[in-house]
């Protein structure tokens, strides 16, 4: 199940580059997720946890903002990809496998989703004349979604 979850969660914080450590960080505080005696069990900590789950809410509340850069330049993307690097270790620390791999996989599934989430919004936007936001909270619903179901540890 390792793989599946490390892309899952890399492709949302590609989508929201908070969600999966958001995600990652509540189901490790509530015990969903064992970090502990790993690297990151600091992603365990309830008041950290708490304060990814507020940064998050901005993050989806920003997005909708005219002045909010593209996900895909420089600064956003590298965000992204280190971060869904992080869960991408995170999905793979419970079940004792090697941390790298996951890192790997999530960054990429990050890298990837964040191209793919931005053309796919311009396409959505472009052809059925909705405004962005629309298909920007169809991407907040994926998002979260995604993000609930599979930040918990089944194994």
């Amino acid at each position: 199940m390792s793989v599946p979850r490390a892309l899952a969660l890399g492709a949302i914080s590609g989508l929201r580059s908070l969600s999966g450590p958001a995600f990652v960080s509540r189901g490790a505080s509530r015990g969903e997720l064992d970090l502990d005696e790993s690297f990151l069990s600091f992603l365990g900590s309830p008041l950290l946890s708490k304060a990814l789950t507020l940064m998050q809410l901005g993050e989806i509340i920003g997005d909708k903002l005219p002045m909010t850069p593209s996900r895909t330049t420089l600064p956003p993307l590298l965000a992204r990809t280190a971060f869904g690097g992080l869960v991408g270790a995170a999905a793979f620390v419970p079940d004792n496998r090697r941390a790298t791999v996951g890192v790997l996989l999530g960054s990429s599934a990050a890298l990837a989703a964040a191209f793919a989430g931005e053309g796919l919004r311009a396409v959505v936007s472009g052809r059925t004349g909705l405004p962005d936001a629309v298909a920007a909270l169809a991407e907040d619903a994926v998002v979260l979604l995604v993000g609930s179901r599979v930040s918990k540890h089944a194994g």
